[in-house]
């Protein structure tokens, strides 16, 4: 059926009938023939709806209007790549009449990067039959489309045809790449992410050999930026940080490689630096950067930056030991008083070390369940008597004996060890706060202190379980005393200080640790949800031996007394330093004058005794 629909065509008056020396009629021909096999091949019924019943009279005006319809751009070329027949979507995609391409090369609107793509693509299609490339075809504006184009082989009359379905993949393209550089840059400011910057880092190790001067690697973050983003909100952090990575972009060459590993986290890259002393020069700009004032509408406050800075020449070190040494440069920044640059040097290795070494030993006392809970006594002044008892932990290690808190606390909070540690020294509490209720409720003595960090306080789960465990084993909920230093209450979050003020609402008696050592001032005493306050044992040593000392004590126990706080004096080890705090009005004291730390049987001597 399909060849007689084929004879009659050609028998009519319109129809040319030589096309050898005719390419429009060779592009003709290969449009009949297509329909004709279109005819052929295609499901009878499926033809049917198409045609509407009707026969295809005209392979070659059917195939017309099925291109004419497609959101695609039909072509037909000859061998040489030249265009003899394109469908009216030229106009809609490119901006084309289909008469502007017709007689042209392929190659004349492809984009000169994609011309080998195109040539090769073509070349397949000659050979095999089919192929499919992606390249970019030139709008009429000037602009390029992102193309895939399938093309087909067809033998016309002896002639070598191609037609091409080419089908504008722009959008599909850009969101490709979108994604691409939302997998290698920081969403938040642009700059490369980790992925960019261990990559550039392997890169740079790999030339090192061939360059002059050496590879410097500086770790940077905000000091105290969780103080900006808990006060005025993530949006004006955010902002911030967008500040500083626009900051920071200006003291770079463009071959240095800024990203942010997260958070406040930025490492900087940089190749060919003259020496150690240039790469620190460039740390010490970054940080004087940081003092500039960062504006956020109408808000502007400074957020200065610490830096940790390495350097090597040397091509075998890896990606991961650079940034750990500018890490640990880092936190000697932090610790020296942060707002400064750090140089690695070989202590800092030592110092890690020695890290790894507590790590593991803490993860072993934990394993090995070696925490212990010694207690402190605190003594009224007034009438000599024990009144509570502060829960301090300790380690025992079966060859150097029982470890201060002094010698695994700062590892213990950087790794996240704390937290356990903090936790199970907490529950020993509740259970002796219990049994020492159960047995001396007559007494004066009131209960038990921990120490609590901002960790417990910013989950919202935290007061409920305290509560809970107290209210489970009958204690009643003063008997509990949470202490929080300084940089914790300075620090928290709104959650943090919400969790703090559910304790105290629910009747837990809540302290301030270690006050004059932090970042705050007499006039945060009424700002928080406070019931006593402990001054730190620094000024209880200069005491009677240093005037200026001795008003300090005395202005802290005369506020904390107006806004109706009690005062505890840490430290006390002499007798002066007794007479003196006596004097200045303190309530309560704790210190080897009294006794040390010990094992709860020598608080409950103690109590029984009616005295220290």
């Amino acid at each position: 059926m399909a060849e007689d629909r084929a004879a009659g065509r050609e028998g009519r008056p319109d129809d040319p009938q030589d096309t050898d020396d005719d390419p429009k009629g060779q592009a003709e021909a290969a449009a009949r023939a297509l329909a004709a096999q279109a005819a052929t091949d295609a499901d009878t019924e499926t033809f049917a709806r198409w045609g509407q019943g009707r026969a295809l009279d005209d392979p070659a005006q059917d195939w017309r209007a099925l291109t004419a319809a497609s959101a695609d751009m039909d072509t037909v070329a000859t061998a040489d790549g030249v265009y003899h027949y394109v469908s009216p979507a030229s106009g809609r995609l490119f901006g084309r009449d289909p008469i502007g391409i017709v007689g042209h090369h392929q190659d004349e609107f492809a984009h000169p990067d994609d011309l080998p793509v195109l040539r090769s693509g073509w070349a397949s299609t000659l050979a095999v039959g089919i192929a499919t490339v992606a390249y970019r075809f030139r709008h009429a504006d000037g602009t390029y489309r992102w193309t895939e184009t399938t093309s087909r082989r067809v033998e016309a009359g002896g002639t070598t045809l191609v037609v091409s379905t080419v089908r504008d993949i722009s959008e599909r393209q850009q969101f490709g790449l979108l994604l691409q550089r939302q997998a290698r840059t920081d969403p938040l400011t642009g700059v490369a992410n980790r992925i960019v910057l261990m990559d550039r880092l392997r890169q740079a190790l790999r030339r090192q050999d061939r360059g002059k001067g050496v590879l410097a690697v500086l770790f940077l973050d905000l000091d105290r930026f969780k103080v900006i983003n808990d006060s005025l909100g993530h949006q004006v952090g955010d902002r911030v940080l967008q500040s500083l990575a626009e900051r920071l972009l200006r003291f770079l060459r463009s071959s240095d490689t800024l990203a942010r590993l997260g958070g406040d986290e930025f490492v900087i890259v940089a190749e060919d630096v003259a020496d150690e002393q240039a790469a620190a020069e460039l740390g010490h700009r970054i940080s004087e950067a940081g003092r500039e004032p960062f504006r956020v509408g109408v808000e502007e406050f400074i957020c200065t930056v610490s830096v940790g800075i390495t350097t090597t020449a040397d091509s075998r070190h890896s990606p991961e030991g650079l940034l750990q040494e500018a890490d640990l440069a880092l936190y000697r920044a932090k610790d020296r008083g942060r707002d400064r640059s750090e140089v690695f040097d070989e202590d800092l290795r030592t110092t890690a070390v020695g890290r790894l070494g507590t790590e593991r030993m803490l993860r072993r006392a934990i394993d090995e369940q070696r925490l212990r809970v010694h207690y402190q006594p605190i003594i009224d002044l007034r009438s000599g008597h024990i009144v509570s008892a502060e829960a301090l932990v300790r380690i025992f290690d079966p060859e150097r004996g029982m470890l201060l808190p002094d010698s695994f606390r700062e590892v213990a909070d950087e790794t996240g060890l704390l937290v356990t540690i903090d936790e199970w020294v907490l529950s020993s509490a509740v259970e002796q706060a219990s049994a020492w209720h159960a047995r001396f409720r007559e007494t004066d003595f009131s209960g038990v202190s921990v120490n609590i960090t901002a960790r417990h306080l910013a989950d919202a789960r935290f007061p409920r379980g305290v509560i809970g465990a107290l209210d489970a084993r009958g204690v009643p909920r003063d008997r509990l005393k949470v202490e929080v230093t300084e940089r914790v209450l300075i620090e928290a979050s709104n959650s943090a200080m919400t969790g703090l003020r559910a304790l105290r609402d629910a009747g837990v008696e809540v302290g301030l640790d270690d006050f004059g050592t932090g970042f705050s001032s007499l006039a945060y005493l009424r700002q928080f949800p406070l019931d006593f306050v402990k001054i730190d044992k620094s000024f209880v040593h200069g005491l009677a031996v240093n005037g200026g000392e001795d008003a300090i004590v005395a202005a802290i126990v005369g506020l904390s007394h107006a806004l109706g706080l009690a005062v505890i004096a840490e430290g006390v080890e002499t007798q002066s330093h007794l007479d003196s705090l006596k004097s200045l009005g303190c309530d309560c004291a704790q210190g080897y004058l009294f006794a040390r730390p010990g094992e709860p049987s020598a608080i409950d001597e103690l109590i029984m005794a009616g005295r220290a």
